[in-house]
């Protein structure tokens, strides 16, 4: 019998580490140390790869040839679908990834959609929109499910970096008695469910102190809870020298020794589902079937009650209705009608059992059987001249009332 229960194993091979914070707070600098750090601590030999938005790869370039390592860059496109393509060819040509910043892609797609909408609106004659409906969200959040998929499953190590956003709640001021709109907390502003994902989740700020700006890390989540909370601060180098590049990393440096480098990491958590939980759900071929078969049996239904009660009077009308509470638990006809064929098929079949059943006999009438019986042998016995057996002329005597009994 097949098991999905395995040994447990460590299936996290490659660092997935986001950092968020306001302009100047360090995010590009602490992300290349970062990259350059890990590539070293991995000894890994493939280039790092920049998808760069801002473009602000050219401003940390220096601390690339520092180290010696070949940063390979993309820096034309905001579009989610080449920052796909560029994940795809940097699992294959590179060690080491940054994202800068993952920000920018998600206005992209929601303003590609947008745009999208207005193309076909102006085709149709319609005036053009610049708002996301609430059934939109569901199309364009499973377009940016792909590449959370590819950032967590990826086999490269991922740097990646978004601007600081507010988190909003409406709470009662104690003075006016009205509800106001404060801001309660910061994030990453992006998809709000994408800070869930990275193993490793810095906010950055920057702190002036005795007339210098100290970067400072807040460690929102560390999975392996060993830097969970902690607040760091970076020394604002100037100059580049590997020590200060190192010095950066080891200061998060506990993170990464947990991972399993060199092993096996996790593949897309998206190859299995719950599809054929919904049997020929979104078929129209399918769905007309259904309909018919809800015709078909509220049609049933109907006919059966009517053979049964075919008259309109109040009395009977009442007992329909009855009825129809009953078996299928509501006096509304348009929500019988509306109830899956498999429960119309089921309400028909019980109340057919219900109108339908062979009563047995009562008393009464089992002793007016046997009484026409009796007179009837009594009878063809004084007659013996019959040919046919008294017994015969009595049961078709009694057949005779039986009919006559069920025509009335």
């Amino acid at each position: 019998m097949a098991t999905l229960l395995k040994k447990a194993e460590s299936t996290n091979a490659f660092a997935k580490v986001g950092l968020y914070g306001d302009a100047g707070s360090g995010k590009t600098f602490t992300a290349s140390c970062l990259a350059i750090g890990l590539h070293k601590f991995a000894n890994c030999q493939k280039p790092i790869a920049f998808f760069d938005t801002e473009p602000s790869a050219s401003y940390v370039l220096p601390l690339f040839k520092e180290a010696g390592i070949e940063l390979l860059v993309c820096d034309t496109s905001r579009a989610l679908k080449d920052l796909m393509v560029f994940m795809e060819e940097a699992e294959k040509e590179c060690s080491v990834v940054i994202i800068d910043s993952i920000t920018h892609v998600w206005r992209d797609i929601q303003k590609s959609y947008i745009d999208k909408i207005n193309q076909n609106r102006k085709r149709s004659g319609k005036s053009p929109t610049d708002k996301i409906e609430f059934q939109d969200w569901a199309i364009i959040k499973d377009q940016w499910g792909k590449f959370t998929d590819k950032f967590l499953c990826s086999k490269v190590h991922v740097m990646m970096c978004g601007r600081m956003g507010s988190i909003y709640e409406y709470q009662t001021n104690e003075r006016t008695g009205k509800k106001e709109l404060i801001t309660v907390g910061t994030k990453m502003s992006t998809e709000k469910e994408l800070g869930y994902e990275p193993s490793l989740l810095i906010e950055m700020v920057k702190s002036r102190e005795n007339g210098k700006i100290t970067n400072r890390a807040f460690i929102e989540k560390d999975r392996w809870n060993r830097l969970n909370g902690d607040e760091i601060d970076f020394e604002a180098y100037k100059g580049v020298s590997m020590k200060n590049i190192l010095a950066t990393f080891n200061k998060l440096k506990p993170h990464f020794e947990l991972l399993n480098i060199g092993g096996a990491h996790h593949d897309s958590m998206n190859t299995r589902n719950s599809q054929d939980l919904y049997e020929d759900v979104g078929s129209d071929e399918n769905w007309s079937g259904e309909q018919r078969k809800r015709s078909i049996f509220s049609e049933e239904i109907q006919g059966l009650l009517l053979k049964h009660y075919p008259g309109q009077t109040v009395e009977e009308k009442k007992i329909k209705a009855e009825l129809v509470e009953k078996f299928a638990e509501t006096r509304s006809w348009t929500k019988v009608e509306s109830m899956p064929s498999n429960k119309l098929k089921e309400i028909y079949e019980k109340m057919r059992a219900h109108l339908e059943v062979e009563k047995n006999p009562s008393i009464a009438e089992i002793a007016e059987i046997a009484e026409i019986v009796e007179n009837t042998i009594i009878e063809d016995i004084k007659k013996s001249q019959d040919s046919v057996s008294p017994l015969q002329k009595a049961l078709d005597k009694l057949g005779k009332s039986m009919e006559k009994k069920d025509n009335e």
